[in-house]
This record gives C-alpha cells, structure tokens and sequence, in this order.
C-alpha cells in the first residue's frame, strides 16, 4: 500500500487542560501512522535492522486549522512524496471524524547506520523508490532555520522518560520543552497554526540541554535548544489569535 491511514480516538492523557490534544501527542500519532505505512510496505524498523539501520527524523512541518478536543477521532493519512539517496520525504493529512481536512504534515527523513550515527545510501533499500508518489503534502516544506541569540529560558538534565528506541531524545520532547515556555495565560489565548523543526544533532541520556526563544514577529517565535555550545535542535512555532479566549479554547 503506497498510502496508509490509521484512525485514533484522542484519549484523555493526550490532552491539556482545556481537553485540546497537545502538539506533542499529535505528532506522536503522525509518527506512528508513518511507522505502520513503513512497516507493511516493506521499510520500517523492523526491516532495517538487517541493514543495522535506523530511521531518524530531519525536519518536520505542521500546520493546523484545529486541534481536536478529548474522545474526538481523527485519521491520519501518510504517503512518501519523494526518494533521494540521502532522504526520503513523508506527508501526512488529518481529518476529522467527518472526513474534513484539519491539518497537514510534511516531514524529512533520513536512513543512518545504529553504530556509527552516519547517515546510509536509501538505494541500499531495495524497492523502496516504488512507493513515492510525488503527491505534496499541501503546505510548504519545512522552513530552514537561522540561530537564536536569545540568553536561557529554561534549562534541565535530560532524563530517562525522555529517550527513545534510538536512545536519544524522541522528537515529541522537544516540542513539549518548546510549548512550554509559554505561560498559561498565553496557552489558554491562542492556538498553534503552524511548526517548523529542524534536528541538528543527537540529545542523549544525561545531557544538560538548554531552551533559547526568540521573537521573530507578530505571533511568531523561534527557538534553540543546545547541549553546551552545540546546536541539537531549532524550531519555529507560529501562533494565531483567538478572539474572544473562551471556553476551552487554546494553545494545545
């Protein structure tokens, strides 16, 4: 199958205090839905491991029109776009349970060895250029982005729950540590429109990381997250809004 989809209902800790499924947890399902699609056709983890091989995300864009609320199911749809020899580009598609679009993803993988962490030749995955589309993903790839200058926000020991399968920080804690720098207040007044992301260099367990933020424009920020003086991470959240703040409205 060269598309796969897989439909979640939103469980009550995939939520924030106003019951809007957190940034973090959404782009956990996105991931795992591009798992299951690796996986049957033929590319997933499983199938690298004889190649000692892993997959390690590189860049990653998001935009949303709505975040869904507690017990709402949603469908994430996910296809390869493109195969490069260095990379491979897989988007995404949301949708509410009325089959409406809610929000787009396109993202940057690529293929390095579990050893040397050095990137592998995609050509080494047979078949694999079969399945790209050349279908985009609707909104614009993910934006490269410049250095933040800005002194320290917030700064903590990487810790156990943060490390994953590849034993470095998973993608979702960088956007945890990013949303997190906005207060309450500012949470419960808007709401996230679109994330940019760019992966640098591995965060591992024992690491002391710290979070630079930046103001780049109305409604848009920047961040850094660095171990010491190296660079493991930039992202860029674009926020919108919401008038009048009400209800369960919010940032998730």
């Amino acid at each position: 199958m060269k598309k796969g989809q897989l439909t979640f209902e939103i469980p009550p800790q995939f939520v924030d205090f106003q019951r809007r499924i957190k940034l973090s947890s959404l782009t956990d399902l996105i991931l795992t839905a591009s798992g299951y699609n690796a996986d049957e056709n033929g590319f997933g983890l499983r199938h690298l491991k004889k190649l000692n091989a892993t997959w390690v995300l590189s860049r990653l864009a998001l935009e949303m029109d709505y975040f869904p609320k507690q017990y709402e199911k949603i469908t994430v749809e996910t296809w390869v776009q493109e195969v490069h020899t260095a990379n491979t580009i897989r988007n995404y598609r949301i949708y509410n349970e009325k089959g409406e679009v809610i929000g787009n993803s396109t993202s940057v993988w690529v293929m390095i060895n579990v050893e040397t962490r050095r990137p592998m030749d995609l050509r080494l995955l047979e078949g694999i250029a079969v399945f790209a589309t050349n279908e985009s993903s609707g909104i614009d790839r993910p934006f490269k982005l410049n250095a933040v200058e800005s002194e320290i926000i917030d700064s903590f020991r990487v810790k156990y729950s943060d490390i994953d399968i590849n034993q470095h920080v998973n993608t979702v804690h960088y956007l945890d540590w990013m949303v997190n720098i906005f207060t309450l207040e500012e949470h419960r007044r808007h709401t996230i429109h679109r994330v940019d992301m760019n992966f640098m260099n591995e965060v591992v367990y024992g690491d002391v990381i710290s979070v630079h933020k930046e103001k780049e424009a109305e409604n848009d920020y920047r961040f850094e997250i660095r171990t010491g003086e190296t660079t493991a991470c930039r992202g860029r959240i674009v926020i919108s809004p919401l008038n009048p703040p009400k209800g369960d409205f919010g940032v998730v």
